[in-house]
């Protein structure tokens, strides 16, 4: 068995030790060509993720070291393919269309095809534009809406703007970007991604400030859907610890809910009575029972 190699690891995102499961060599040595293919089966020593690489060395257009040797010139692939000092994103979090996008495009740069790789980003782009609703008659417009909109920061709309260029030139002029040029766009393309739609996702969770009265109505649906028995509750009680978190002035934010309220907006909502709580006058509000589920009885 061959000794263990060095190769990058699309897990690991850098360069780790992998031993080699299985190896084939072909060449050829003729008389008028010397060349070898060594073909290998990797796994990675740190995350066990496993892998195909190809070895070709031409002895023919070698260089000689230090101690006399022959050092054949080289070629490595590796399958599937990895980004040195890369981590994806965890693209199942993704809408489909952007997802798809992405990938192909990471795809295009670990196979070297930079042109494709810069049309790629620009269409990540167009797709993120696309997925929020942000129409205009150019992606230059479609940028400056993002900004105006407030999905983007100025400096992000600045980094989009010459993410778009890089696009056009490759599109238009056939102009090959460094890959150093190509590893920075990616960089902010991927952080608009993560923060648009991934961390947007992650943070479904958390109790964010709610600052206009859409996600007000959204936060006392669910609020609402968690409250399984009737009960009479204040306006603070009802908002609970979120209340700490309203971003918005409490007896305007009241007022709206009384009139939502008497919209059917809410259905098991009422405005109910007015008490004296610790010497103030509070207005108290009924939460009815959740509707029965009509199959609920039914024994199967």
């Amino acid at each position: 068995m061959s000794k263990p190699v060095w190769a990058d690891c699309r897990k690991c995102s850098s360069q780790t030790v992998h031993t080699v499961l299985c190896e084939r060599l072909s060449g050829r040595e003729d008389g008028f060509y010397h060349d070898e293919n060594t073909w290998q089966i990797l796994q990675c020593n740190g995350c066990l993720s496993m892998g195909f690489r190809h070895l070709y060395e031409d002895f023919e257009v070698g260089t000689e070291n230090e101690e006399g040797e022959l050092v054949p010139r080289t070629e490595v692939a590796l399958y599937p393919r990895a980004l040195r000092n890369h981590r994806r994103l965890v693209t199942y979090l993704l809408p489909r269309l952007i997802r798809r996008v992405y990938e192909q495009t990471l795809s295009a740069y670990g196979e070297g095809a930079f042109v494709l790789a810069s049309i790629g980003l620009r269409a990540t782009i167009e797709a993120i534009c696309g997925e929020l609703k942000v129409v205009g008659t150019s992606l230059e417009k479609r940028i400056d809406k993002l900004f105006k909109e407030g999905h983007v920061s100025n400096a992000d709309k600045k980094r989009l703007h010459a993410i778009r260029f890089l696009g056009n030139d490759a599109a238009h002029e056939i102009a090959e970007p460094e890959e150093s040029e190509l590893r920075v766009a990616l960089e902010i393309v991927e952080n608009l991604l993560n923060s648009v739609f991934i961390l947007e996702k992650r943070a479904e969770k958390l109790n964010s400030v709610l600052e206009n009265t859409d996600e007000f109505f959204r936060f006392i649906d669910k609020r609402l859907g968690a409250l399984k028995k009737a009960q009479s509750l204040s306006f603070k009680g009802l908002l609970g610890k979120r209340v700490r978190l309203v971003g918005l002035q409490l007896e305007e934010l009241e007022k709206t809910l009384k009139e939502e309220i008497e919209k059917a907006r809410f259905p098991r909502l009422q405005v109910g009575s007015v008490e004296e709580i610790d010497g103030h006058q509070v207005q108290l509000y009924s939460v009815a029972e959740p509707a029965k589920d009509e199959f609920e009885d039914i024994p199967f």
